[in-house]
């Protein structure tokens, strides 16, 4: 049996068995952290890592990755985001990674617990006008998480969008670590901004054992499948998405990686890639399910 707890900011759910747990903050933009499934710890908090640094977890609306010097144009007009990667003169992770989100549903059963939270945009956003209402639900079993989002377009006008996801899975061993993914190619940045500037053909072997490497990358995937494999378990990462992106990224001297699905890529508001537009009175809906194997 499942149990749902609210303390303030905080929600946390747990299995009575402790195989199962998550927590979720949510004056973080909803984040998730502390996350168990099948009595494995798979996403913690990092040490020497805070969330301001390390985005660990983040809800990616509405933009993931970055916006070149926070400016964009859509439909004739341009807009400025405020930069806040300063030292690249970025915008970056989205508006919502730092919003106050509310509870707008829980329900628990033999099998599951279910919390639905809501975030309501009024339009007021420097660089992003429009708007609109977003949803997330967490839905965890004893050895499965589904994120699910949902954005409803309240506005009279259409938006622009990406939508993404930013979670960090621990390792005992990240050298003997793996990850598995059909991919059609990588997506190059430039050094200085970390803005995508080209593509390049891939020689990864998989499953890819990651040793040393140092990860900062975007790829396209040709299915909707990431495997991660450590010496204890193995998540698999399944999205719904049409078109499915997927950004790795290696904290230097931590063992974590991110792997961030995605819909774009850095500066799609300037480039197109994985571009989604949302009219007005329109819903837009994407989730990822991530199941829990023990080795």
């Amino acid at each position: 049996m499942f149990q749902i707890q609210e303390n303030n900011h905080l929600i946390t759910i747990t299995r009575t068995n402790n195989k199962s747990a998550a927590s979720i903050n949510l004056v973080e933009g909803a984040r998730l952290f502390d996350v168990r499934l099948n009595d494995r710890t798979i996403i913690s908090e990092y040490e020497n890592f805070p969330y301001n640094h390390s985005s660990a977890s983040a809800i990616l609306f509405p933009f993931a990755n970055r916006i070149e010097d926070g400016t964009y144009t859509f439909e004739g007009e341009t807009y400025q985001i405020p930069c806040n990667e300063t030292a690249k003169n970025n915008a970056i992770h989205g508006l919502l990674y730092t919003r106050k989100f509310e509870l707008f549903e829980k329900q628990v059963t033999s099998d599951a617990a279910i919390v639905t939270l809501q975030y309501i945009h009024d339009g007021t956003s420097q660089g992003f006008p429009f708007p609109f209402d977003f949803f997330v639900t967490y839905t965890l079993t004893e050895t499965t998480l589904n994120v699910q989002m949902k954005v409803v377009n309240t506005g009279i006008k259409t938006f622009p969008f990406t939508i993404g996801w930013h979670p960090y899975f621990n390792s005992e061993n990240l050298y003997e670590s793996t990850i598995n993914f059909n991919c059609e190619e990588e997506y190059t940045t430039s050094d200085d901004r970390s803005l995508t500037n080209g593509t390049t053909s891939h020689e990864m072997q998989m499953p890819f054992q990651l040793k040393d490497h140092p990860f900062d990358t975007a790829y396209k995937m040709l299915d909707d499948t990431i495997g991660f494999t450590t010496p204890t378990y193995k998540a698999t990462i399944v999205g719904n998405a049409i078109k499915n992106f997927v950004q790795f990224y290696t904290p230097k001297d931590k063992s974590i990686i991110a792997i961030e699905p995605t819909v774009g890529l850095s500066n799609s508001f300037n480039n197109g890639i994985g571009l989604q537009t949302l009219e007005s009175g329109k819903t837009y809906e994407i989730a990822w399910n991530v199941e829990v194997e023990k080795m």
